[in-house]
């Protein structure tokens, strides 16, 4: 009697461990689909043209010489795009997103997050970015925006606790010393932290230091 009861328990288990495996290759399928084929290359990136079909894109970020190619989109928070695709799609893949406090790309601090993939997509090959090598190689990338193409200048990467540590949007008197002499003291990489006035972009995954860390790419507009 429990031997069949044991039986049916590991069955059931078995199919829906094989279920989990086939509903996360479709999906992984579909949102590579996506990014392939729907969306343009780095040298037809048309904004305007693309919120007519994806309203919540604010931005098309590329880092030459990697695979960090997409849309930058926004919501009214920080959750709903960490599972759907910009079309609305729901999928593990997520999209490439700013934070939801952040104006455009006009504040003194525009935070860009994506999902730390084991398949080298979205924002997984930042990771890189502990490699000194990589990282003189990989300094620069653009961000297209409605407002004009923004040139960004990594100058810094640090581990956070997301648990403890809310990343600033915008600076009162004094705050962004504070906050840049932060940086510097947990920069990882062999760089100089050199902004002074410059808007700042922070792009966010997760690390694999520990649960909650994530790994912040500090770069300053040019």
């Amino acid at each position: 009697m429990w031997r069949k009861i044991l039986m049916v328990i590991c069955l059931a288990l078995c199919l829906f461990f094989v279920s989990q495996i086939i509903i996360n290759f479709i999906s992984k399928q579909e949102g590579t689909s996506f990014y392939n084929s729907t969306l343009p290359s780095h040298n037809e990136v048309n904004i305007k043209q693309l919120k007519e079909d994806y309203p919540d894109i604010k931005g098309y970020i590329e880092i030459k010489g990697t695979n960090i190619n997409y849309p930058v989109v926004q919501s009214d928070d920080n959750d709903y795009y960490l599972s759907h695709l910009p079309n609305g799609k729901k999928n593990k893949m997520g999209s490439i997103y700013l934070d939801y406090r952040n104006n455009a790309f006009n504040d003194d601090n525009t935070i860009i997050y994506g999902h730390n993939m084991n398949d080298e997509t979205m924002f997984s090959e930042l990771e890189n970015y502990k490699n000194q090598d990589y990282y003189e190689k990989h300094k620069n990338y653009i961000l297209y925006t409605e407002e004009g193409n923004l040139k960004v200048e990594i100058v810094a990467a640090y581990i956070a606790d997301a648990s403890k540590e809310i990343l600033p949007i915008n600076f009162e008197e004094g705050q962004k010393k504070e906050y840049l002499n932060k940086i510097a003291k947990n920069n990882i990489l062999n760089s100089k932290v050199d902004i002074d006035d410059e808007k700042i972009i922070s792009l966010c995954t997760c690390a694999d230091t520990y649960d909650t860390s994530r790994l912040i790419i500090i770069g300053k507009v040019l």
